[in-house]
């Protein structure tokens, strides 16, 4: 089963003289496609045009003229439970699977290739994707290496290969084996996750027999990890990278994490930990890249990382993609560096002459950014807001960009129901706004409360 929910498609795709491409960049990421778009054209010096690949449709892509929903996911609710108005997100590498195995998207992407001579693939992940034709080119890190890597098993095991400092950790062959052992309170992970999905603090074996019916077909019967509690975390520095070349690693930028919970939400920039963990958080990420290097991976990926209250510095995850904050970083390096243009270059196995370092990329004021998350699955969206644009933060220091990304009326599980960027000059000062902001549109946009 395909799991189409809809398509879209202009009338005159397969005749016109536009050069048509795939994204799956949507939501928060919306805003890279148009320079992507900027980056192509330039480069190849016609026009050209996305096609959308979505779980569900958005406010904004409603009228635009190519998109494909897919989603199996919406089967496995209740019937009483599904609607036209529910907002259902699958996990990005589930999209890609699906995608990947679609006749139809095949038949597409045979048909765009004789009229274009390629296709071009812009994914949020290339886990789980497969081009489906030699002449469809993933503008990203390789698949096969991306899955590899993206497996929280194969992080463990290349973390102390490496020798690097990290949580003591336990890795079971199945669920049966982890229940069996585990010690309570232990942090559990599956194999696949991310973003704080199928992972988390669990204190009971009935609180882990719940967590298991939450995760995925693919991950219940693969191995799982427990991990000690670090309970005096101090800071939790997240790292953008880029791999260019074998041997060739440079940092884009260090960030702090904004967490609920174990839940990620954002990040803000830059970094207040010490000099000797920014060090140490530098060196370890090009020891990780160019391990990458060597495998094969070019692009851009991150590392998660936790310091105690002792300055103690974990290796926590290894993230073999573009990251939450991915147009955060592309906004703050223009005009200096066109992340883009470097990605592309990789992507079409370009030398690049003039490597960045990590200086090209800074700039000297605080941004942030923060996923407007729900509380509980199947809110309701009662109310609608969209203020800026979101190049706004970077090119007006001081001000922001808010949106809810779905229609009035629409109930939500999964993701982020909007997003939300701050910029300024005071640390403390944008991430206090940016929290209060976010509450306060969580708090009146949704049916949290009733009265």
């Amino acid at each position: 089963m395909d799991g189409l929910i809809e398509v879209k498609l202009e009338k005159d795709l397969l005749s016109n003289e536009l050069e048509y491409f795939f994204t799956f960049l949507c939501d928060r990421f919306e805003y890279a496609v148009e320079l992507w778009i900027k980056e192509l054209e330039k480069k190849f010096n016609k026009k050209f045009k996305p096609i959308w690949i979505l779980s569900s449709k958005q406010n904004d892509l409603f009228k635009k003229e190519n998109f494909i929903i897919i989603n199996r996911l919406i089967n496995k609710f209740p019937k009483e439970n599904v609607d036209s108005k529910l907002v259902c997100q699958e996990e990005p590498e589930d999209l890609n699977k699906y995608f990947s195995e679609s006749e139809f998207i095949k038949g597409l992407i045979e048909k765009l290739v004789r009229k274009q001579g390629r296709v071009f693939i812009l994914p949020w992940t290339s886990s789980c994707l497969k081009a489906q034709n030699p002449q469809a080119i993933i503008l990203g890190p390789g698949p096969d290496v991306a899955k590899k890597y993206d497996n929280k098993i194969t992080q463990v095991e290349l973390f102390n290969e490496l020798g690097l400092l990290r949580n003591k950790v336990q890795i079971y062959n199945n669920f049966k084996e982890l229940k069996k052992n585990v010690k309570f309170p232990s942090f559990i992970s599956a194999s696949y996750t991310s973003g704080g999905f199928e992972n988390g603090v669990i204190n009971s074996k009935d609180k882990l027999d719940e967590y298991y019916t939450r995760v995925r077909e693919e991950n219940k019967g693969g191995k799982f990890i427990s991990a000690r509690l670090i309970e005096d975390v101090k800071h939790s520095p997240n790292v953008n990278a880029i791999v260019f070349e074998e041997g060739k690693t440079e940092i884009i930028c260090i960030s702090d994490q904004i967490l609920r919970g174990c839940k990620y939400l954002g990040n803000i920039y830059p970094s207040i930990i010490d000099k000797k963990s920014k060090k140490a958080i530098i060196e370890t990420t090009k020891i990780v890249g160019n391990h990458l290097s060597k495998k094969g991976f070019k692009g851009v990926f991150g590392l998660d990382f936790i310091i105690d209250s002792r300055g103690n510095l974990y290796t926590i995850d290894l993230n073999p993609r573009r990251q939450g904050g991915y147009v955060c970083n592309i906004l703050m390096a223009l005009p200096k560096v066109s992340l883009i243009e470097l990605e592309l270059k990789l992507a079409l196995n370009e030398k690049i002459k003039n490597i960045p370092s990590y200086e090209d990329f800074q700039v000297d004021y605080v941004w942030a950014h923060l996923k407007l998350k729900p509380y509980y699955d199947f809110m309701k969206i009662v109310k609608i807001t969209n203020k800026n644009r979101v190049d706004t933060p970077f090119l007006e220091i001081g001000k922001g960009f808010k949106t809810i990304f779905y229609p009035k009326g629409y109930r939500f599980f999964g993701g982020g129901v909007g997003y939300a960027i701050k910029s300024g000059n005071n640390y403390n000062k944008v991430k206090e706004d940016l929290i209060k902001d976010i509450e306060k549109i969580l708090s009146t946009h949704l049916d949290l409360y009733t009265i």
